[in-house]
């Protein structure tokens, strides 16, 4: 009887580790297969984009086309801008 039982526990054991690597093993491809997706999808947005990430210049709008109706002022609770 000690011999049966100390089989199935074995048996149960080594059931219990095939079934956790496997799932270890299809989440791994799982997460590999996004991680591929993605880098396919941000070489494939470089190359449509003609492959140069170039940064936007930004510039401060001058004095002269700025808005003259803007008014700042406190009125006691904040600030208040009034474009």
């Amino acid at each position: 009887m000690k011999s049966i039982r100390s089989f199935l526990l074995t048996l149960a054991g080594l059931t219990f580790v095939a079934v956790t690597a496997l799932f270890t093993a299809s989440l791994g491809l799982a997460i590999a297969g996004i991680v591929s997706v993605l880098i396919l999808g941000q070489w494939l947005s470089t190359v449509l984009t003609g492959g140069d990430a170039r940064p936007v210049r930004v510039y401060a709008r001058s004095r002269r086309t700025q808005r003259d109706d803007m008014r700042v002022w406190n009125d006691g609770k904040g600030t208040i801008i009034d474009m």
